[in-house]
């Protein structure tokens, strides 16, 4: 299978969109614990996920790439700059559908956003995963990043299950 990775598009929206809800449902056992509307969850996830795509353009330290195998989207990669004087990125989110996973994609969006934030002048990069998720942590590793930090979750007024 021939994978081409490039800059999103703006004829790539809706498909971006449904990817990212995509993400959203693979990530729904963390909503889960603290709301009980998951429908909620996805519309604001949504509208979210429209607002970013509409101010991809006038960013200049935002990025999205996508994976296609001809015109068929396997996933993206969205990644940001900050901090400039300290030169800092954030891979912000990644997903790959499930019959793609496990064919390098992730490494080259990896790649390519990598490629993109040396261009920045980025000397550090930080992703975040949820700790259940294994098999993103064990990807993240075997793609050189290291753990740094840890983060923690409390329930407030008893909602959800903290685990």
């Amino acid at each position: 299978m021939d994978v081409v990775i490039r800059k999103i598009q703006k004829g790539d929206r809706s498909d971006f969109i449904r990817l990212s809800m995509e993400l959203t449902q693979y990530n729904k056992r963390q909503h889960d614990k603290f709301y009980s509307d998951f429908d909620q969850v996805l519309q604001v996830r949504k509208q979210r996920v429209e607002e970013r795509f509409n101010k991809l353009e006038a960013s200049t330290n935002l990025v999205i790439f996508m994976a296609f195998a001809g015109d068929e989207p396997l996933g993206y990669i969205r990644a940001f700059t900050y901090d400039q004087k300290l030169h800092c990125g954030c891979l912000d989110e990644i997903y790959i559908v499930d019959e793609a996973r496990g064919r390098g994609i992730g490494k080259k969006l990896i790649a390519a956003v990598e490629e993109w934030m040396a261009q920045k002048g980025v000397v550090r990069m930080i992703v975040s995963v949820y700790a259940w998720n294994t098999q993103t942590r064990n990807f993240y590793k075997e793609a050189g990043f290291d753990e740094y930090a840890v983060s923690y979750q409390k329930p407030i007024n008893g909602q959800g299950d903290p685990q």
